[in-house]
């Protein structure tokens, strides 16, 4: 029967013109909008497409365009702890530019990272994000040669490849965190670093450092403990030994969230308040953070804005803006609560 369709099947470009009584070829013109079709056609066109849900195929749409309106972001660790963060900041921008985002993740594999660019390559994606979800650290260029494709790094980045790549400010987030511990008249401030062999430890480190000398005030050798990992049980040992000290600390900066939980589980342990006899700092404001008792002060990575950075860039490069090798670096947030202002 005229006009009946399987609701099973793709809707395709013949279809719309069978039922609506054109040539493909109009219905054509009336998807690319031109001007040489009559307004009753016209209506009769797109009433027909809505009626049927037809959908143009955006591949082939974008052969022709150059564009599919569509970006890809690959991941390492699409369970990372930073990884949603990222994405809805990428989404954000995207969403600006009527763009749609595609997801892979390669689980830090080079050859699954070669697959998953060959087909979004397939797919003629516009533009490409490769992205670490936990840690910020060097790599080497894509598994694949991406020959006009625009793609950047996100939370990592690349070496010698002419692309910009966006980063945390963790030396300006330690230094925040240092400012608002001398603010509060603390002086002699302890300092858990993370593992040695993570990147950010020692832009922490710096921007601390840095600022206590800066303020006369400088760190004790004796109160700075460079932990095994960035687990709490790790942040609690070092902080008792810490506590030990013939002249303990009256604050405590531990550089994560998970450091400086323990920390404080420590403080607790020995009878002592937070913040009165001890304050506490810590990096990252993961969830966890604002439920402590109390709420812990923390330096919050700028996760959803460097996304956001991402996702405009690459987007203006899409859109023939040049690229070039740069790092790009978001600042980060003190976000003060209980465990400093009490």
């Amino acid at each position: 029967m005229a006009g009946s369709h399987s609701s099973a099947a793709r809707v395709t470009m013949r279809d719309v013109a069978s039922v609506a009584g054109v040539s493909t070829a109009t219905v054509s013109k009336v998807l690319n909008e031109r001007p040489d079709v009559g307004d009753e056609v016209r209506k009769r066109v797109l009433d027909t497409i809505a009626r049927l849900g037809y959908r143009p195929n955006a591949v082939a749409r974008g052969l022709r365009s150059r564009h599919t309106d569509t970006i890809a972001i690959l991941t390492d660790d699409l369970e990372g702890i930073f990884t949603t963060a990222l994405m809805r900041g990428v989404e954000d921008a995207a969403s600006d530019y009527n763009t749609s985002v595609l997801l892979a993740n390669s689980y830090g594999d080079p050859e699954k990272e070669r697959t998953h660019l060959r087909r979004l390559l397939d797919r003629q994606v516009d533009g490409l994000i490769i992205m670490s979800g936990n840690r910020v650290r060097p790599r080497s260029g894509p598994a694949l040669p991406l020959p006009g494709t625009p793609y950047l790094f996100l939370y990592e980045y690349g070496v010698t490849e002419a692309v910009p790549s966006i980063l945390p400010d963790d030396h300006g987030g330690a230094v925040l965190a240092a400012r608002h511990l001398l603010d509060i008249g603390r002086r002699r401030i302890g300092f858990i670093n993370g593992p040695a062999s993570w990147e950010v430890t020692a832009d922490r480190f710096q921007g601390l450092v840095q600022t206590l000398d800066a303020a006369g005030a400088p760190l004790d050798p004796m109160l700075v403990r460079q932990s095994p990992s960035w687990a709490p049980e790790d942040g609690y040992a070092l902080a008792s030994a810490m506590l030990d000290n013939p002249e303990p600390p009256d604050a405590i900066f531990g550089a994560s969230d998970d450091l400086a939980t323990g920390a404080m589980a420590a403080i607790h342990d020995r009878g002592l308040r937070i913040p009165g006899d001890i304050a506490v700092v810590g990096f990252d404001d993961r969830s966890l953070a604002v439920h402590q008792r109390p709420p812990l002060t923390t330096v919050a990575l700028p996760l959803l804005e460097m996304g956001r950075v991402a996702g405009r860039r690459l987007l203006a490069a899409v859109n023939g803006e040049p690229q070039s090798h740069e790092l790009i670096r978001v600042p980060c947030e003190l976000k003060i609560r209980a465990s400093t202002i009490g």
